[in-house]
């Protein structure tokens, strides 16, 4: 299968606090880039939802950030984990500049 992400990743668990239309978790997030992340979760949202989150950065101030659920995993198997797939919508320099510090 070819590989669809933009941007390469990193494995960092990092906790977040996501909300959405309905509520909000609070849930780990996996892995990231500069074009979004996974979170750990064993209640997904849908494909499509917009969210807000705000990642906790150790040592920074929590990082505000918004996007899209592209992807859901509903199941932990294999060994990976049940969440979903976060794109992110633009970013302004600073929120860049803070999530550059997490995945260098």
């Amino acid at each position: 299968m070819k590989e669809k992400r933009k941007h390469d990743r990193l494995k960092v668990t990092v906790k977040s606090e996501v909300v959405f239309e309905e509520g909000f978790t609070y849930s780990n997030t996996v892995d990231v880039s500069k074009g979004g992340l996974f979170i750990s979760t064993p209640e997904p949202i849908g494909i499509g939802s917009p969210i807000s989150l705000a990642i906790q950065i150790p040592g920074e101030n929590p990082v505000e950030l918004s996007g899209v659920v592209k992807w859901v995993r509903n199941e932990e198997k294999d060994g990976e984990r049940a969440g979903m797939g976060i794109e992110f919508n633009d970013m302004g320099d600073e929120r860049i500049d803070s999530l550059k510090k997490l995945i260098k």
